[in-house]
């Protein structure tokens, strides 16, 4: 009886984060969307705004992202560039100041002795003059319209941040690019309505978001998942986080499997350190707590439901067919990833056994990083994903 009570429990914890949650949110948002909002207006001037962006051994890639930001449509007198090449070994440092010293609008920070990103961003922050920050990272490439959508944004005093809508630079179909890109689109609508409903979007998108510069906290050496950070911290303030789907910009998609669940452990173990950090009463509104529980707490748990759903259908199915073959099922799955990992070795795959294969490497990523935060995280130093 104890089993099947778990097992209850479990189900029903899994349907309402994956299922319920995200399905009633985004009605929710359509609804509200389409019966009290209007497109606002865009009214008084548009505030300055400083563009920063740590670097580090990003050469292949920080020409063409420097063309992207420099080939905006905001007017030149309020935009500026603030980049940090920090602790580079590439040749990074003399892309940049290419750029730097051909154009007035950067201005170029090379530290030869690496710190961190976190501290790089600290250091650009205090030296931008922008009302508005717009973070960013190197292999996220700006549309001459981005930054303008994005300060629009910010008409409304109540909004502290505003983030992105990333679109894929490739579509090819190869490792776990497709899955990735269906997971990106499905976290983009779920924020979008979060921020509908209760200005609560949990976490911005790191690779671009925009935050009042006010409200830019200090961060800690040591966070690995500084937009998050940031984002948990505008919450905390009582302001608006939203993401605007006009602000669009590309993002290569890194297509090998062990490298996604490198990054996504580095994440994992951020996003932990930030909870440990905050809690849960960081905010006194109740739906951004409500979001943060339903969208954030409840996935980061799901490697702990998966195994109880498993333990409990293998106890359980000693007493009925049934449970025998959830348990069989279960198993196939389990064995067909691992097949479809030492497939992906050789550029093969299992067709729609790779969805499975993703949502099971997500889950152990983020087993893997509760035990890294667990162990302690000494820096926040760590090694970009590799370009494609």
């Amino acid at each position: 009886m104890a089993a099947e009570t778990i097992l209850a429990i479990t189900i029903a914890l899994l349907a309402w984060t994956y299922l319920v949650y995200p399905a009633a949110v985004i009605l929710a948002a359509n609804l509200k969307k389409r019966r009290y909002m209007s497109d606002p207006e865009v009214t008084g001037s548009l505030p300055s705004v400083t563009v920063v962006m740590s670097l580090h051994n990003e050469k292949e890639v920080a020409g063409r992202k420097i063309s992207s930001m420099l080939a905006s449509d905001y007017p030149g007198d309020k935009l500026n560039f603030i980049i940090g090449s920090d602790g580079s070994t590439d040749g990074t440092g003399a892309v940049v100041s290419a750029h730097a010293n051909a154009n007035p609008q950067i201005q170029l920070i090379i530290n030869a002795e690496r710190s961190g990103k976190a501290a790089m961003l600290n250091e650009l922050a205090s030296k931008a003059t922008g009302e508005i920050l717009i973070i960013t990272d190197a292999n996220v490439m700006f549309t001459p319209s981005v930054v303008r959508k994005l300060a629009e944004g910010f008409a409304d005093p109540t909004t502290g941040l505003c983030d992105t809508t990333v679109c894929p630079l490739s579509s090819a179909d190869t490792g776990i690019m497709r899955q990735e890109i269906m997971y990106s689109r499905y976290e983009t609508i779920l924020k979008r309505a979060e921020g509908v409903l209760w200005g609560a979007m949990p976490g911005p998108y790191g690779g671009c978001y925009a935050v009042r510069r006010e409200l830019f906290p200090r961060l800690p050496d040591n966070i690995l998942v500084d937009d998050l950070y940031v984002g948990l911290s505008v919450l905390k303030e009582n302001y608006r986080a939203f993401n605007n789907p006009d602000a669009v910009v590309y993002e290569d998609t890194q297509p090998d499997m062990i490298e996604q669940f490198r990054r996504r452990t580095r994440i994992a173990a951020g996003s932990f350190q930030n909870l440990f950090r905050f809690g849960l009463s960081f905010s006194r509104r109740p739906g951004v707590v409500f979001a943060f529980l339903s969208h954030k707490i409840m996935r980061w748990l799901t490697p702990l439901l998966l195994m109880l759903f498993f333990m409990t259908t293998v106890i359980l199915s000693g007493r009925s067919d049934f449970y025998f073959c959830l348990t069989a099922v279960q198993l196939i799955f389990i064995i067909l990833s691992a097949l479809d990992l030492a497939l992906d070795r050789k550029g093969k795959k299992l067709l729609f056994q790779r969805y499975v294969t993703q949502f099971l490497l997500m889950n152990a990523a983020l087993a893997a990083g509760f035990v890294k935060a667990i162990r302690g995280i000494e820096n926040g130093i760590w090694e970009p994903t590799k370009r494609v």
